[in-house]
């Protein structure tokens, strides 16, 4: 199978990816707590979003989304193993905006100001079709 290499075309100009990318993909890792990342599919999880996010998100056609779907699981499959590649979420989605904000205790000082608590987690979303 030839290896098939995402090039810039004049439709798909902005398919110009450089270090500054690796570097919000790594940025994007960072962002999450050890308490929220404690397993290796979590892991990989946050890994594949993270390059969706900076990488995939571009992307104009379907056939280069297939692309990027294929490529990270070889990825996986090369470097961890052909059973982890199976186990990644098909759509893994890490946000930071799902706490709700403390409950009052009454004990804060009166100039005491609440703040949203942005914990980067997995949103775990279980969609039925009817």
């Amino acid at each position: 199978m030839s290896e098939v290499k995402m090039l810039p075309t004049p439709a798909k100009f902005h398919y110009i990816f450089n270090l500054r990318d690796l570097s919000r993909i790594w940025q994007g890792m960072l962002t999450i707590k050890a308490e929220e990342c404690s397993n290796l599919q979590t892991l990989l999880a946050l890994f594949k979003h993270e390059c969706t996010r900076v990488i995939a998100d571009r992307f104009v056609s379907q056939e280069d989304i297939f692309w990027f779907e294929s490529a990270i699981t070889r990825a996986i499959e090369k470097v961890i193993g052909r059973g982890m590649a199976g186990k990644v979420h098909e759509e893994p989605y890490f946000v930071d905006f799902l706490r709700d904000m403390p409950d009052p205790t009454g004990d804060e000082p009166e100039d005491f100001v609440f703040v949203v608590p942005k914990v980067y987690e997995m949103v775990h979303h279980n969609i039925a079709v009817i």
